[in-house]
């Protein structure tokens, strides 16, 4: 499939045009590109919106949609880590990494960061292995479920960072994340403004049994209508107890 998507379609003007907005953004404070690094990003998405168009990734590859929300989305996350000082390194874990937004758009904006990228279905985690390759980047894919893979000694407590954009509540991602993390690790959660209070106040509970504070609540807006954006840095304060993340049946038992 790799010589297929490669090509690319449609016109990659649009992408590279889109990209040049996002210049000097102030979400974006911090975060020193260079050409290369831009180069990449349209280079990711024209890969990216190829690729969709055989396998079901994101659901709108429009130049509008996959920069003006998702790679902003990813380089807010990236200009946290270098504002937290925590790119040179470190190790980063993305779970449900689905189409690699933000893990692919972190590991291009971070090159000197770590990154491993979770997800359980097969073709996604296919896609974002050769997506790597065709950056030449240095990032891991792995086809797994992060309840399991957290169980595992060379995975759990050795992360210093962890993503999940697109995987449920905070609650959820919390329990998912933190396991990953070493102590005084960081979950960077990325929340819309709408839902923000009722997932804290649903969070309170696991946030206090899993030993995490919010630190520092960042928000920023993408696109004119659309609803603002938020970046939750979540610190990990001490030792995830043995018994998270519990297996998907219980979590899903606990949630009815």
């Amino acid at each position: 499939m790799a010589s297929d998507i490669q090509a690319g379609t449609g016109s990659p003007e649009e992408f590279k045009q889109a990209l040049a907005k996002l210049e000097g953004h102030p979400a974006l404070n911090g975060l020193d590109l260079s050409v290369q690094q831009w180069e990449q990003l349209d280079k990711f998405c024209r890969f990216l919106a190829a690729y969709n168009e055989k396998v079901n990734l994101v659901s709108n590859t429009s130049a509008e949609i996959l920069v003006g929300r998702h790679i902003l989305d990813g380089l807010t996350v990236a200009a946290n880590i270098y504002l937290s000082k925590m790119a040179s390194g470190k190790r980063l874990i993305d779970i449900g990494s689905g189409g690699g937004l933000p893990a692919m758009v972190i590991a291009i904006a971070c090159p000197e960061l770590e990154v491993t990228m979770v997800d359980s279905v097969g073709k996604k985690v296919h896609f974002l292995a050769e997506a790597g390759a065709h950056l030449g980047l240095t990032t891991r894919a792995l086809v797994a479920r992060a309840e399991e893979l957290a169980r595992e000694r060379d995975e759990r407590a050795s992360y210093d960072l962890a993503t999940a954009r697109a995987v449920g509540t905070l609650e959820l991602t919390i329990e998912l994340c933190l396991p990953f993390l070493k102590r005084n690790g960081i979950y960077l959660a990325q929340k819309t403004t709408g839902r923000l209070e009722q997932e804290l106040k649903e969070a309170k509970a696991m946030m206090r049994e899993l030993e995490c504070r919010v630190e520092q609540t960042k928000t920023f807006a993408e696109m004119p209508g659309v609803e603002e954006s938020v970046i939750l840095v979540i610190r990990k304060i001490d030792t995830t107890p043995h018994y998270y993340p519990r297996p998907w049946a219980k979590i899903k038992a606990s949630k009815n």
